[in-house]
Formats: structure tokens, C-alpha cells, sequence
């Protein structure tokens, strides 16, 4: 049976004018795909990046529970429900050491994920360096890390401008699991893309995490590619047009059809 490596219960997230995300639940499994879905402006990167214990909302967290099983049973959202900026600064600092190599984030484009004044290869560097168990040749880590998103070695010499629109996402995938993180999550990896290659880059990001083990967030609103690939939907708002059904109708974890 496969583990559950980041479990959200129940969150709420106010503003002092509005409930932002009310009741949202779910879990990240080893070797499975989450889809988190909804219409812009739903929740869906808000109730990602509070999983990732990353919020600058006032005030912030009502209620809710945070817990990455891999690592420990602590709630690390015990002692920051109601209690304002202070408590969610603290408890990104808490989380800090988590992000980048427990869980990493991959965002909506190439651009943002990838440093215009580094190459890729001294990008992957010092994600390689996050992890747990450090290797024993730098080179030969980048090269295979590369070789995961089908992109040559001489890739490494390149910086982000000098490469294609679909290298630069194969790229951002590669600094995104470089760590080898146990979760990977992926907010709307396919904006922006052509057809094709919103398929090559869905297919290569499963692909990735389906034989490194990764457990797989994939937050979108592209209800075709969330019929196919998603092992779990959790729907954040009222339901998109196309949700597949049986899927819930707010922020509760189902297992796909």
C-alpha cells in the first residue's frame, strides 16, 4: 500500500472581509496523482501554497490541520489557527527546511521557476544539494537528472533564454525533482502551451514522478487532462463545468473514477 505523504484537513483561510477557502481537504500519496481542481480565483494555489506552510494572508488560517506523515505525526498547523501574521511567519520559517527537498513546486511557467542568471546546470546544482543523501560525482548527478526529462547534457551550459519553450519547461521539471523530493507539486504545468505540448509535458512530469515515487499535486482546470491522469480529485469552489463525476462537490478528497 502506498504511503500518505502530506495529509490537509478541513482548512479554512479568512481575510477580514471574506472566507477565501472554507473546508478543504486532502492527501498526497506515494506514486499517485492528486488533482486539485476549481475555477481561477477558487483556492486551489492558496490551499497549496498553506500546505507548503507558505501564507502571507491576514489573518490567515481559522482552522485546519497540516501533517507530512513521512516525516513525523506533528500538526504543523497546531498553535497558528486564529493567530494572525506572527504565527504564519513563524510557521513559514518552521517549514523552511521542507520546502525544496521534502516538497518542491514547479509554478505556471518556465519563467518563473527557472534563474535568467544562472545556467541549468548550476541551477541543478544547488537543488542536488537539498538532498538527503548528497552524491557522490555533482556532474554526473546533473547529467542524470537531464537524462530524467529527455534533455542532453549540453543543456547544462545553457542559460533559460538560450533555450525552446519546451526545453525550458523540460528544464524547470528538472530543477523541480533535482532534489528528489517526496512530493512534487505543480501548479497549472500547462499554461501557456500548445496542445501537444501540454501532453508532452503532463506526460513527462507522471512519467518522472511515477518512477522516482514522487506523489504527485497536480493543481489545474484543464478537466481532460484531470480525467486522465488523476488517481484522486479534490474540487476546491463549486465544481468546474466537465468535473468527472462522482468527484466531491467542495474540498474533500475522492478517489477518480
Amino acid at each position: 500500500m502506498s504511503a500518505v505523504l502530506l495529509k490537509l484537513t478541513d482548512l479554512c483561510i479568512r481575510t477580514p472581509d471574506r472566507t477565501l477557502v472554507d473546508g478543504v481537504s486532502f492527501e498526497v500519496v506515494q506514486g499517485r496523482v492528486t488533482a486539485v481542481v476549481g475555477h481561477s480565483g477558487s483556492g486551489k494555489s492558496l490551499s497549496a501554497r498553506a500546505a507548503m506552510g507558505v501564507l502571507d494572508v491576514d489573518p490567515g488560517i481559522q482552522r485546519g490541520s497540516l501533517v507530512f506523515p513521512g516525516i513525523s505525526d506533528r500538526d504543523w498547523f497546531s498553535g497558528v489557527c486564529k493567530q494572525g501574521m506572527s504565527a504564519q511567519r513563524r510557521l513559514l520559517k518552521e517549514t523552511a527546511a521542507l520546502r525544496g527537498g521534502y516538497v518542491t513546486y514547479s509554478p505556471q511557467s518556465a519563467s518563473s521557476a527557472l534563474n535568467p542568471g544562472r545556467t541549468i546546470g548550476r541551477q541543478l546544482e544547488l537543488a542536488i544539494g537539498r538532498r538527503t543523501e548528497k552524491p557522490g560525482d555533482i556532474g554526473v548527478a546533473v547529467r542524470e537528472v537531464l537524462a530524467d526529462v529527455g534533455l542532453p547534457p549540453r543543456a547544462a551550459y545553457a542559460l533559460p533564454r538560450e533555450l525552446s519553450g519546451g526545453m525550458a519547461q523540460r528544464a524547470a521539471l528538472a530543477v523541480a525533482i533535482a532534489p528528489r523530493p517526496k512530493i512534487l507539486i505543480a501548479d497549472e504545468p500547462e499554461t501557456g502551451l500548445d496542445p501537444v505540448l501540454r501532453r508532452v509535458v503532463t506526460e513527462l512530469m507522471l512519467d518522472c514522478a511515477r518512477r522516482l515515487g514522487v506523489g504527485l499535486m497536480l493543481i489545474s482546470h484543464n478537466m481532460d487532462t484531470v480525467e486522465r491522469v488523476a488517481d484522486f480529485v479534490v474540487t476546491v469552489g463549486p465544481p468546474p463545468k466537465g468535473t468527472p463525476v462522482g468527484a466531491p462537490s467542495r474540498g474533500v478528497l475522492a478517489e477518480a473514477k
